[in-house]
């Protein structure tokens, strides 16, 4: 067994890793492939999955399947995080899934976060880990999950149901966005993400972490402040964003439609309405802190799968 897959069924985003096993525990990843399907769009109305949500997920996962195949994968996990989590029809969803060949393990909040900080730490430089507690902060479409990470202690994790998909969806702030809707999703956040890091991470308040960003939000971010059109991880890892950074493109996107938010560099389009969301969340994180800056990194929940299949 050489060759290896990995699927994220995410809330917003589905994605694919091919890697080839390099050794315990290592790999080299071949190929990333990816699809916005909004598996999550419309689940806060009434707990369900929509059937169109379900529709583009499925076709995005045949063509994953495939493709797989195609570059001769011998064994494959998929994961299905926040959006399968609650919905009161998931295991319907997860019977079509499985029909195409895939077996999905639906991860707990715990264990969603265990595989990403996994898969952070394989691209994450050592000289981060060695600076004192760190904090790995995963935004996605449907929760965001934490993972403090201090010298000598094992890990702590917690997360909460704050995403970019669903919060846009229960706070919509226009198009283009009105400053009297934007201060109501601000103040939202606020709130859930005080009280959420009051309760799991009071300490740190006092000796705030490194604070290192992963998943869509955050290497967006990264790929806007790098103006990158052509996306190149390698120029995302590492890569420290500075509150002004932050705060500028913040001011930039809540200022423009949609439309031309999807037209800035390093701003994939399928993403430009759920980016207000995002970029308030990692401002309020920065605040409530408070740090100057974010480490960002774009390995995550797939490079721990990857890694746990290669071990």
């Amino acid at each position: 067994m050489n060759r290896i897959a990995a699927i994220d069924l995410g809330s917003l985003t589905v994605r694919l890793a091919v890697a080839e096993i390099t050794g315990p525990g290592r790999f080299r990843v071949l190929g990333h492939y990816r699809a916005i399907t909004a598996l999550a769009r419309g689940l806060t109305k009434n707990g369900k999955l929509a059937a169109g949500s379900m529709a583009r997920t499925l076709k995005a996962l045949e063509t994953f399947a495939a493709k797989a195949q195609e570059l001769g994968v011998q064994k494959s996990a998929a994961a299905a995080t926040q959006a399968v989590r609650q919905a009161a029809n998931r295991e319907a969803f997860l019977a079509e899934v499985e029909n195409l060949g895939i077996p999905v393990r639906v991860l707990s909040p715990e264990e969603e976060a265990r595989l990403t900080l996994k898969g952070v730490l394989s691209a994450l430089d050592r000289s981060w880990v060695d600076a004192g507690p760190l904090l790995v902060i995963d935004v996605g479409g449907g929760s965001s999950e934490f993972v403090l990470l201090k010298p000598g202690s094992e890990p702590v994790f917690a997360g909460l149901p704050l995403g970019v998909l669903t919060l846009s969806q229960e706070f919509p702030v226009g198009d283009p966005p009105e400053a009297e809707k934007v201060g109501i999703l601000r103040h939202t956040i606020k709130e859930r993400l005080q009280g959420f890091i009051n309760e799991n991470f009071a300490d740190l308040l006092q000796e705030p972490p490194v604070l290192v960003g992963t998943a869509g939000t955050v290497t967006t971010l990264a790929a806007l402040a790098l103006k990158m059109t052509d996306y190149d991880p390698q120029r995302v890892n590492n890569l420290v964003l500075d509150k002004s950074q932050i705060d500028a493109m913040a001011a930039e996107m809540l200022a423009l439609p949609e439309a031309d938010r999807a037209r800035l560099p390093g701003l994939e389009a399928a993403k430009a309405g759920v980016m207000p969301a995002g970029v308030l969340i990692i401002q309020t994180i920065l605040e409530i802190f408070p740090r100057e800056s974010l480490v960002v990194i774009d390995a995550g929940l797939l490079e721990g799968l990857l890694a746990e299949m290669a071990a």
